[in-house]
């Protein structure tokens, strides 16, 4: 007589799947499977704090004389129909060919060139906003070439949703973020830990974590960069080496 154990095959449209990982490696064996590198970068990556704070600072006063000139260039991100989010953003390094304003999301960069297994690590060409952007050379360049980098302005009412970036250790780029503006009223959280943000100052956080923002205030916005540094084993040692003591 079969034995009934109660358990059954779910559906692959059964509700309970979140994210299809399971179905693309049985679909190709080689699927996320972590190479030597990434257990190495991971491993020493798994030391650091949620969020670690690093030395690099950019002025806020400089910042903003050099970003004035594209005041009147941002683009909206990722707007969804049927949902208010009043973000934009501005592409630092993109795709060859991209103009500041293209690239602002990797869903809109899929649909735009019909490839969906482009990568963060794919968007490692320099747009002429980087180029103006002076006073971010320093950190970028030590990194570089990087992923796709660019500014958030995050106007009264922006969020993100809860969500994870990449949660497979064979991601190709790990994060580092950096604020201006309005931070007082500017809220950033990862796995139930609220970061800290002093203007101007780097950070590396573990944006494989669950993490949500939301701006809160309205008297001015809040600025927020994100870099897409290729999980190199020497990117992450330069990260090591940017950490204060």
């Amino acid at each position: 007589m079969e034995k009934k154990t109660g358990l059954h095959t779910l559906d692959k449209k059964d509700e309970f799947i979140g994210w299809p990982f399971y179905d693309k490696y049985l679909e190709d064996e080689t699927y996320a499977r972590p190479s030597q590198e990434d257990i190495m970068c991971e491993v020493q990556l798994n030391s650091l704090s949620t969020h670690e704070e690093l030395r690099p600072r950019v002025p806020e006063k400089t910042f903003y004389s050099e970003i004035e000139k594209y005041k009147d260039s941002w683009v909206p991100y990722l707007q969804r129909p049927g949902f208010s989010n009043n973000r934009e953003g501005l592409m630092l390094w993109g795709l060859e060919g991209d103009t500041p304003g293209d690239s602002m999301s990797m869903p809109d960069a899929r649909k735009r060139t019909k490839n969906p297994n482009l990568k963060e690590s794919d968007f490692s060409h320099p747009t002429q906003f980087y180029k103006d952007m002076t006073c971010l050379h320093p950190v970028c360049e030590y990194f570089s070439p990087l992923g796709r980098t660019y500014i958030i302005k995050a106007n009264i009412g922006a969020f993100f949703p809860p969500h994870r970036d990449f949660p497979l250790i064979s991601r190709d780029c790990f994060r580092i973020v950096a604020f201006w503006g309005n931070v007082r009223d500017y809220f950033w959280e990862t796995d139930g830990q609220r970061l800290k943000i002093e203007k101007g100052r780097f950070y590396y956080v573990d944006t494989r974590k669950t993490h949500q923002t939301h701006m809160w205030g309205s008297d001015e916005p809040s600025y927020h960069l994100i870099m897409n540094i290729p999980k190199t084993w020497d990117n992450v040692l330069k990260l090591m080496s940017l950490m204060q003591r």
